[in-house]
C-alpha cells in the first residue's frame, strides 16, 4: 500500500487536545496511520500513513476535520542501512 506523509497546522490546540486527535488517528480503520508527531510550540503535526491512494487519504483527513498544508507520497525510504521502495 502506498505510503504518505502529511503536514498540518495545530496552532491553538492544547496538549490534551493534541493527544485526543493523535489517538483518534492511530485508532482509525480507513487507513493505517503508522505514526503521528506533533509540536505544541511549533503548532505543527506530521502524519505517516498508508492509504490506497491520495484521494482516499484526503477524504480520511476531511472526515477527521484536519486541513493539510501538504501531502507527499513516499517512493523511497531509508531505514536500517537499506532502502525500501514503495
Amino acid at each position: 500500500m502506498p505510503l504518505y506523509f502529511s503536514a498540518h497546522t495545530t496552532a491553538c490546540l492544547t496538549k490534551q487536545s493534541l493527544r485526543e486527535v493523535m489517538l483518534g488517528l492511530l485508532a482509525a480503520q480507513e487507513v493505517k496511520v503508522r505514526s503521528v508527531v506533533a509540536s505544541q510550540i511549533a503548532g505543527r503535526m506530521l502524519i505517516e500513513v498508508e492509504a490506497a491512494n491520495q484521494p482516499s487519504l484526503e477524504n480520511f483527513l476531511r472526515d477527521h476535520n484536519l486541513n493539510w498544508e501538504w501531502i507527499m507520497r513516499i517512493d523511497l525510504e531509508g531505514r536500517d542501512q537499506s532502502i525500501i521502495e514503495y
